[in-house]
C-alpha cells in the first residue's frame, strides 16, 4: 500500500461519522520513526512559546505595577500639597509669635509676673506664661514635624518615580526579548515545515482510531459534567482548527497549549492552573500505561514542562501545538513525554 493511498484512507476516516465508541490502550511508540529532527525542532518551538508566554505575563504584571505606582504618585503629590499647606500655616503662627516677642521684648513677661496682686494671681500668671512658652515650643515642634513629613514625602515621590522608570526599562527589555524570540521561532518553524515527514504506520493508525472515536461522539458536548468524558472530548474537539496564540485563553483570537486545556476543564467546572508549570501540579499523577481520555499529558523536563495536551485515547492527544499551527490531534509518540495528571472525574 503506497503512502498516497494510506493518506487517502486516513483523510476519509476523518470525514465519516462512526457509531462505535471504544477506548483502546495507549499506543506506546517511542521508537525512532525518522522524524527525530522534526521532533527536536518542534520541541524547541514549544520551549520558545512557553518562554514567550512567561515574558508576556511578566510584562503584563509590570504594566499593572506601573499603573499602581502612577496612582500612588498622584496620591503622594496630594498628600505633599496638604503637608506643605499645613507647614505654611504653622510657619505663619510661629512668625507672628516671634514678631510679638520682638516688639514687646522679653521684659513684658517679667512685668506680668511683677504686677501680680497676690500669690494666687502670681501662680495664675505664671501658669499662663508657661502655657504660652509651651505653645511656642509646640509650634516649633510642629514646624519640625511638618518639615520632616514634607521631606519624607519628597523622598517617597522620588523613589516611586525611580521605580516607575525602572519598570518601564525592564518592560522594554522584555519586549525586545519577546521580539527576538519570535524571530528565532519563525525560523525554527520554517525549518520544521521543510523537514516534516509523513507519519509512520502506527501513527496513522492511532490518528485514524482517534478520529473515528471523535466522529462517533459528535453532538454529545451538551453535558457539563466532568464525569461525562464523551462530552469532554467532544467539546475539546469542537476547537479543532483554532489558531495557536501566545498567551491565548479563549477561542478568539485563539489558545496557547495551557490556555486550551484550562478553557476545556473550566467549561466542565474543573479549575486548573493557567500555565503548564501550574497544571502539572493539579489533579493526581497517572502512569502512562493507565492513561484515559481527558487526562492532561505533559512534555519536557521536571524543571521545564513546556507543553501540555489532553489525551483522547488510542495513542493520540489533542493540543494547541505552537505558533503558526492550530489545535489538532497528534500521535503520542514524542520522546520528551514527561507525565500525566488526572483532573477530571472518571
Amino acid at each position: 500500500m503506497n503512502s498516497l493511498f494510506k493518506k487517502s484512507i486516513l483523510a476519509l476516516t476523518m470525514s465519516i461519522v462512526f457509531t462505535t465508541t471504544a477506548y483502546a490502550e495507549p499506543v506506546e511508540n517511542n521508537a525512532n520513526n525518522g522524524n527525530s529532527t522534526v521532533e527536536n525542532l518542534l520541541i524547541n518551538i514549544e520551549k520558545l512559546d512557553n518562554e514567550i508566554e512567561t515574558v508576556m505575563k511578566q510584562t503584563d504584571d509590570n504594566n499593572k505595577q506601573i499603573v499602581a505606582t502612577e496612582a500612588s504618585i498622584k496620591t503622594t503629590e496630594k498628600e505633599l500639597q496638604d503637608a506643605e499647606s499645613n507647614l505654611n500655616n504653622q510657619k505663619d503662627i510661629f512668625n507672628k509669635r516671634v514678631k510679638s516677642m520682638y516688639i514687646n521684648g522679653f521684659d513684658s513677661y517679667l512685668n506680668v509676673l511683677l504686677q501680680s496682686k497676690d500669690i494666687g494671681d502670681l501662680l495664675s500668671n505664671t501658669d499662663t506664661l508657661v502655657r504660652l512658652i509651651n505653645l511656642n515650643e509646640n509650634t516649633i515642634n510642629k514646624y519640625k514635624q511638618n518639615k520632616d513629613l514634607v521631606s519624607t514625602k519628597k523622598d517617597a515621590l522620588v523613589s516611586k518615580n525611580n521605580t516607575l522608570h525602572a519598570l518601564k526599562t525592564d518592560n522594554e527589555k522584555k519586549l525586545a526579548q519577546l521580539n527576538s524570540a519570535k524571530e528565532s521561532e519563525q525560523k525554527l518553524l520554517i525549518e520544521a515545515q521543510a523537514a516534516q515527514n509523513s507519519y509512520s504506520v502506527n501513527d496513522e493508525a492511532a490518528l485514524s482510531d482517534a478520529f473515528k472515536y471523535l466522529n462517533s461522539i459528535k453532538g454529545k458536548a451538551s453535558s457539563t459534567s466532568p464525569s461525562d468524558i464523551d462530552s469532554v472530548m467532544a467539546y475539546a474537539a469542537s476547537f479543532l482548527g483554532t489558531p495557536y496564540v501566545w498567551g491565548g485563553t479563549s477561542p478568539k483570537p485563539g489558545f496557547d497549549c495551557s490556555g486550551f486545556t484550562q478553557y476545556v476543564c473550566s467549561h466542565f467546572g474543573v479549575s486548573i492552573g493557567r500555565t503548564t508549570y501550574d497544571q502539572i501540579n493539579d489533579g493526581t499523577e497517572v502512569p502512562r500505561s493507565s492513561l484515559k481520555p481527558g487526562d492532561l499529558i505533559f512534555f519536557g523536563t521536571a524543571s521545564d514542562p513546556h507543553h501540555v495536551g489532553m489525551y483522547i485515547g488510542f495513542g493520540a492527544y489533542i493540543h494547541a501545538p505552537h505558533t503558526g499551527d492550530v489545535i489538532k490531534i497528534s500521535p503520542l509518540n514524542r520522546s520528551d513525554y514527561l507525565t500525566a495528571r488526572r483532573v477530571l472525574s472518571k
